[in-house]
């Protein structure tokens, strides 16, 4: 599966390819079109950080008007890749050189500290602005969502 934008045109569809549920009941994000979408951007030259937008394309098209329902997609989001970083880490500790994997860990340990310290002046900028709570919780979600994307894109 390929993403292209015309694929969330149908958001409730989109959300249903890009976040499966497992057995357990919990929302896990499948990445299979990600890898795809990345695969993709590489061959044609592009950043596959783009892929990272596309993946969260659905969460503010829902049919929901609610920013709770959107903050919550994102968050799911953010879990998913969050969830995955380990299982990239892993093949890179066996088949790859000792230096490879060290530096692969120090990149994501930065991305993930440094990012999410970004979200924070964000919100805290907004707090400021006295900008409703909800709205404040969206943009926090967005971005930390993104925040993990990224750096799961750049450690593939």
């Amino acid at each position: 599966m390929t993403l292209r934008p015309a694929l969330w045109a149908d958001a409730p569809l989109a959300v249903a390819a890009v976040i499966a549920a497992p057995a357990q009941g919990e929302m896990s994000l499948d990445m299979d079109p990600v890898h795809a979408c990345v695969d993709s951007a590489i061959d044609l030259g592009n950043s596959p950080l783009g892929c990272v937008d596309h993946t969260h394309a659905p969460c503010p098209s829902l049919p929901n008007d609610s920013r709770n329902v959107t903050s919550q997609c994102f968050s799911t989001l953010r879990d998913g890749w969050s969830a995955t970083f380990a299982g990239r880490m892993d093949p890179l500790r066996i088949g790859a050189p000792d230096r490879i994997t060290a530096l692969a860990g120090i990149e994501l340990k930065y991305d993930l500290l440094a990012s999410p310290v970004q979200c924070d002046r964000l919100e805290e900028i907004e707090q400021l602005r006295e900008t409703a709570a909800k709205d404040i919780l969206l943009q926090k979600s967005r971005c930390t969502a993104t925040a993990s994307g990224h750096a799961y894109v750049r450690l593939l």
